[in-house]
């Protein structure tokens, strides 16, 4: 039974030191750099915006929006994704899928990446 004080004691020890490894001292003045975020295809990209005409596409005409009901602000949105895709947009056009235009129907989408 001698084994078994031994053993106590180096399990203390070990549970000791254990908390000792890798620890920073609490007046370390050096401060724990912050990752930087990276340019990534599936992050760190914002929204946008994009409308393009449903051609051949079923859309659901009775769901459509009316370009007069736009706001200013949603038009020039509107012209703007027709040239390309915008990120800065109001939140009301996460409830347009389609907007009738001229006769002609298009399709706007969020794009997220």
């Amino acid at each position: 039974m001698p084994r078994l004080p031994s053993l106590v004691v180096v399990a203390a020890l070990c549970v000791a030191c254990s908390g000792c490894l890798g620890a920073v001292p609490e007046s370390s003045s050096t401060p724990t750099p912050t990752p930087t975020p990276t340019a990534d295809a599936s992050t760190d990209c914002p929204p946008s915006l994009t409308v393009y005409e449903a051609n051949a596409e079923p859309i659901d005409t009775e769901a459509a929006v009316r370009y007069e009901n736009l706001t200013a602000e949603q038009r020039e949105t509107f012209h703007r994704a027709m040239n390309g895709s915008v990120e800065d947009f109001d939140y009301a056009w996460r409830d347009i899928d389609a907007v009738v235009y001229e006769g002609r129907y298009y399709r706007a989408g969020i794009l997220v990446c």
